[in-house]
């Protein structure tokens, strides 16, 4: 039985502070006052959870000021400029997302992110707290559930390609959320140059270059930035011409589990609502789980993030093979195998979970997504694998994730060997995290 471990009352009492010295005009957070000047879409989700502990409305205000920037098509940008800072590029002028796509008059930029948001309107709807701190808000929550739901719709209607429809394709490494992954690094190579004298980066410094992506990572961004805006973010024929197109397994995942959850908000909110809709989200969640299946490795014994292009499956295996759990997709079979990488990369490492495989050769412990541990992606997977009965597995992430917290504070992301706090500090999912998920 692993021991518990939480994070302290001074720490918890930090986290609030964090959360309220991020909020802007007190209806939204940006994640790091400087690095991260803005909203971000799957950030404001799990913030959104941590205000929930200790301030239910603005819980909700958190998810509202997203969906300020929901286009006329449904998607959700994957960051909402909703004031201009010069601190941060590419900002709205190198986005330049044209006002008609828009459905108010905010500047956002022209993709999306994992969609957490659904599974995060669930969770506030039956958190404690909506008992004691919420009025009359159904009518906010039926607002949100349709938002939410036409976001879904998007997903299913512009994402997906016959005649399967199955499983939904990222084009960018911002879309699923792990920039720098190294399952994307032989698709950005083939990345054609565009023009890159107008745009220059703000997130390096001399301490952090060992921690952020690379240039030549930024030059295929950015690269694919100014093509889609050239094709147009909303066109039809932008697939077919995009020169990254992926099956990513946490983008998929995380909108499976918006499906299951989202059903199950919609039978809460009303039983009209839930026999109208429950069609729709069974079919949903029967055709992903079906296409998740597809990006399974026997070979690795682990999900993997696929290739539209070439079928292929991409290695290495990362944080997000272990996905699926939280979504419901994987068989027992399958569960058992990732419960066995799991405890492999916890020998190795000491601390749970690395971003990708440790013993890989493109393992980089404080590189971003390429080797260190967030709090996000570790609360998605001790969530999956407690669903799947690993509750030791489970509790061994969070008393991980609760010490590292301990020995660095609010970290972005942590090495995992436990010595190091990287990139932003104070950074406000791994504070909203600590409240909703490592207090006692």
């Amino acid at each position: 039985m692993v021991e518990q471990f939480s994070v302290s009352k001074d720490l918890l009492a930090k986290a609030q502070q964090i959360l309220t010295e991020n909020s802007r005009a007190d209806s939204y957070t940006v994640p790091s006052g400087r690095l991260y000047p803005y909203q971000w879409n799957w950030d404001s989700g799990f913030i959104a959870l941590g205000w929930a502990c200790f301030d239910y409305q603005r819980a909700l205000r958190e998810v509202e000021s997203l969906f300020i920037g929901q286009w006329k098509n449904g998607m959700v940008p994957h960051i909402v400029f909703h004031e201009f800072e010069e601190h941060y590029a590419p900002g709205p002028l190198d986005w330049q997302v044209p006002d008609h796509v828009k459905d108010q008059q905010v500047c956002t930029s022209g993709i999306t992110q994992p969609p957490i948001i659904g599974s995060v309107l669930y969770r506030i709807y039956t958190h404690k707290n909506r008992k004691t701190q919420a009025q009359n808000d159904d009518v906010q929550f039926m607002a949100l559930y349709k938002k939410t739901k036409a976001y879904h719709d998007w997903f299913m209607s512009k994402r997906t390609i016959g005649p399967d429809h199955d499983l939904c394709l990222s084009l960018h490494p911002w879309e699923s959320g792990m920039d720098n992954s190294p399952s994307w690094d032989d698709l950005l190579k083939n990345v054609p140059d565009e023009d890159m004298s107008g745009f220059r980066r703000k997130d390096v410094n001399d301490d952090n270059l060992a921690e952020r992506p690379h240039d030549h990572d930024y030059r295929a961004y950015m690269s694919l930035v100014y093509h889609y805006r050239r094709v147009g973010y909303d066109q039809p024929d932008l697939m077919p011409q995009a020169h990254f197109r992926v099956y990513d397994l946490v983008l998929n995942s995380l909108l499976l589990r918006s499906a299951r959850d989202m059903k199950k908000l919609s039978a809460l909110l009303s039983s009209d609502l839930c026999a109208e809709d429950e069609a729709y989200w069974d079919a949903q969640i029967d055709k992903i789980s079906s296409g998740l299946q597809k990006l399974w490795s026997e070979s690795d014994g682990a999900f993997l993030n696929g290739d539209a292009k070439t079928k292929a499956l991409l290695e290495p295996v990362t944080n997000a093979s272990f996905l699926p759990l939280y979504a419901g997709a994987a068989s027992k079979e399958q569960a058992q195998a990732l419960a066995q990488k799991y405890k492999e990369w916890r020998e190795v490492c000491g601390f749970s979970v690395a971003t990708i495989d440790p013993l890989s050769d493109k393992f980089e412990a404080t590189r971003y997504w390429r080797g260190p541990i967030w709090m996000n992606t570790n609360w998605l997977i001790a969530e999956g694998f407690k669903d799947y009965g690993y509750d030791d597995i489970a509790a061994e992430i969070r008393a991980d994730s609760a010490e590292l917290i301990e020995r660095f504070g609010y970290c972005e992301y942590f090495t995992p060997d436990g010595v190091r706090g990287c990139g932003a500090d104070q950074f406000s999912w791994s504070a909203a995290l600590a409240l909703y998920w490592l207090a006692e």
